[in-house]
């Protein structure tokens, strides 16, 4: 018996000498088109013939392609001829492919029994390669729609599966090169470069009501708080070194903070300033707390409030992390995909985050276009995946919903065929001067402006009007600068309340304190009258 899956190399010819017996069945039956396998025959002496399994392109079998006798030697040289010659006319053979939903580089549109593609990057990239060698193709749904990982427990899921079993002859759309795939399938020269990235919702506006502490960095507040508190002792102390120590005016230390207050807060203020050392002081005040510390204030709020802040988006794996240790952030990732395999089989971040994952309640999507719409309407969901996909179904979505990351690691897309397959070189011929020409590019670019033509979703035309009205509203409200509003200004009268509730506040103490204070004044003098009566 043949072990048709292990034997199927491309560098590797096997020779069989059969002589004058014949050969079983069994022989041929568990014989495919990858295995090279020449076998010679002795019909009668001094003549042997040579039968080859890649003589011909569209039939399986045995195929005699060259003889040799003692008189005329070999009939043709060399002894085998080129798989690459041979294949590079299939005569119009037909191949039988499997094809899944992946906008821009698959569109299928699925029906109750059926299904229709409708075009994509990857679908006319196969029209070009089966015009150049002269094939036909069959789509096909697979049972089992995702690409498939690693081969585990002798099988493998999706359609690397498939390919793997020798049911499909080839599988292309936006599919990753990763070592375990490697180890099931051969792939071809590259069709794409892409990097890993991750996606999230679009960081949310800020509280405008704390515009009025966010134009300084948390570690400036505290300085000028300082600034602020001394300023009014260094100007007493600076009152009384110049007056030898000796204070020459009753409540001084409360009129020196009153004096600078009024500077802080950019109030016109009188103040009868004899020394010198004083003068220059306030002076300095004056121009630190007008010139510098409040025009750049009053730059950054008014920035602020034309353009109000956001969070602070989840960019790299780190911030994504923490995000779902102490935010509950949750992360998707699509099923059998090389995403899938990087996590499951990473270390470092990537273990913790796949530790994290484990614990969800769902993490494995069917696709990346299924978890691109949850992260649109939730703000504690990101999806992991090819970065191209994110940026092109971003821009079909709405891209001022979605938030992409940094890259993380460059991987490469390829076309998947069988192990051992013959003809590989020819798809790499083809697809090398596509790449060079630019037209793999090109090709890339024109699904990028047919966006509103073609993928469609059923969830997008279930919108109603007002939500895409209130969407396009948003989405040029980021773009330019607004104009200023009252409810930009709502931390301005915040602080005006809170003004107005402490001067209150302070003034009925002060009531109660004079009440108090008079009325035990007039107590005393009761009692003081009454002891001189007595």
């Amino acid at each position: 018996m043949i072990d048709a899956e292990n034997l199927a190399k491309r560098n590797i010819i096997y020779f069989f000498y059969a002589g004058k017996k014949r050969l079983s069945n069994n022989f041929f039956s568990y014989l495919n088109e990858a295995m090279r396998i020449c076998l010679v025959l002795n019909p009668r002496y001094g003549i042997f013939q040579v039968l080859y399994s890649q003589a011909r392109v569209r039939e399986k079998g045995f195929f005699l392609i060259n003889w040799w006798s003692r008189q005329e030697g070999i009939f043709r040289s060399p002894l085998l001829p080129s798989a690459y010659d041979m294949y590079r006319n299939f005569h119009r053979r037909v191949f039988k492919i499997p094809v899944l939903h992946k906008p821009p580089w698959n569109f299928v549109t699925y029906y109750n029994d059926t299904f229709e593609v409708k075009g994509g990057r990857d679908d006319k990239v196969l029209k070009l390669l089966a015009s150049k060698l002269n094939f036909r193709y069959e789509y096909f749904d697979p049972p089992d729609r995702s690409q498939g990982s690693a081969v585990v427990n002798g099988t493998m899921q999706g359609v690397l599966g498939l390919i793997w079993q020798r049911v499909a002859d080839i599988f292309i759309g936006d599919l990753t090169v990763t070592y375990e795939r490697s180890l099931a399938v051969d792939f071809s020269f590259l069709t794409l470069t892409d990097n890993e990235a991750f996606l999230t919702h679009a960081p949310g506006r800020l509280n405008e009501a704390l515009a009025l502490v966010r134009p300084f960095n948390w570690k400036v507040w505290p300085a000028v708080t300082a600034t602020f508190l001394l300023a009014g002792g260094l100007v007493y102390l600076f009152f009384l070194a110049a007056n030898d120590w000796k204070p020459h005016k009753r409540n001084l230390l409360y009129q020196c903070v009153w004096i600078t207050t009024s500077i802080f807060l950019k109030q016109n203020t009188s103040a009868n300033l004899k020394f010198d050392r004083v003068r220059f002081l306030v002076i300095i005040l004056y121009l630190i707390s007008t010139y510098v510390i409040g025009d750049m204030y009053s730059a950054n709020l008014t920035s602020m409030l034309a353009k109000p802040a956001k969070e602070k988006p989840i960019s790299n794996l780190e911030q994504l992390d923490t995000a779902m240790k102490s935010r509950g952030y949750q992360l998707l990732v699509e099923k059998h995909s090389a995403s899938h395999t990087v996590l499951e089989n990473g270390t470092g971040l990537y273990k913790s985050i796949w530790e994290k994952m484990k614990n969800q309640q769902t993490y494995l999507l069917n696709s990346t276009e299924e978890g691109m719409l949850m992260v649109r309407d939730k703000k504690n969901i990101a999806v992991i995946g090819g970065r191209e996909t994110f940026f092109y179904n971003t821009k079909r979505f709405g891209i001022h919903h979605f938030h992409l990351s940094e890259k993380l690691f460059t991987r490469y897309s390829a076309i998947a065929l069988q192990m051992g397959c013959p003809f590989i070189d020819n798809f790499n011929e083809i697809l090398m001067q596509l790449f060079e020409a630019g037209i793999l590019t090109k090709i890339t670019e024109d699904e990028y402006q047919k966006l509103g033509e073609l993928g469609a979703t059923v969830s997008e035309k279930e919108n109603t009007k007002d939500n895409n009205i209130e969407r396009n509203h948003q989405k040029e409200d980021d773009k330019k600068l607004r104009t200023m509003s009252m409810k930009m200004l709502q931390g301005a009268f915040y602080v005006l309340l809170s003004g107005h509730t402490l001067a209150a506040f302070s003034f009925l103490s002060e009531i109660v304190f004079h009440c108090f204070n008079t009325r035990g004044a007039a107590q005393a003098f009761f009692l003081l009258k009454l002891s001189s009566w007595n």
